[in-house]
């Protein structure tokens, strides 16, 4: 359920017990919200997006997503006609980790990439394909996203449904704190505490161990099967 800028000043300041703005005004709180929205999804990396990045031929350098604060997958699949089916994981490695891969020949063209790096940083974070696709196709980037701020009322906060206590106590332990209210650091705590347990559910969304169990003992899935599993 979306909660509006609106519900969340509501709710802020019946936590603050001020109803109509008086010590805190409306766009102090509204900045506070908007503070938490994005430190929660820096910190707990709910927010998920991708986007599809458009390859030429021959070409290495690309842009990644401008609303980004890291990538976690990146994969490239040809255009349809040259292996358009298939879709090839495109691996990390650091750019200096990189010279074991390329050596001396940066611009080695190869029909897909297999490698990437980046430099610069978002808006303007540069991905380096390597090998250099000879073919053209497209790459899908999966990335956390930044929050987009409240400015009116209307606006939805950009929260995780069902965590939106999370930003208000955020905001009022802000707001007390200005206040030099002791009562903050109980709002603090209250809030950190809600930040771990958001980063434990809401890491993969499901409450699977991912273990397979033989007799007394229980391994990872990924060691004692082929992946088919």
């Amino acid at each position: 359920m979306t909660v509006t800028l609106a519900t969340a000043l509501s709710n802020v300041r019946s936590l603050l017990d001020e109803p109509q703005a008086q010590f805190w005004s409306d766009s102090e709180l509204t900045n506070w919200i908007n503070q938490a929205c994005s430190e929660i999804a820096r910190k707990v990396e709910w927010k998920r997006a991708q986007t599809t990045i458009a390859v030429t031929v021959g070409n290495q350098q690309y842009t990644g997503p401008a609303d980004m604060y890291r990538i976690y997958r990146l994969e490239f699949r040809p255009t349809p006609g040259a292996g358009g089916t298939n879709t090839y994981t495109v691996e990390y490695r650091g750019y200096m980790e990189m010279d074991q891969i390329w050596g001396i020949n940066q611009q080695w063209p190869a029909s897909y990439p297999l490698y990437y790096t980046t430099w610069k940083v978002p808006p303007n974070l540069t991905i380096l394909l390597y090998p250099v696709p000879s073919q053209a196709g497209n790459l899908t980037a999966y990335y956390y996203q930044q929050i987009t701020p409240a400015s009116a009322t209307t606006d939805p906060i950009d929260a995780l449904a069902g965590w939106e206590d999370a930003t208000y106590d955020y905001a009022v332990y802000r707001a007390l704190r200005k206040d030099n209210d002791p009562r903050w650091q109980d709002f603090k705590a209250t809030y950190e505490d809600k930040l771990v347990a958001m980063v434990d559910a809401t890491r993969t969304f499901q409450d699977q161990a991912g273990t397979f169990t033989t007799g007394q003992s229980a391994l990872p899935s990924w060691l004692v099967s082929d992946g088919l599993y």
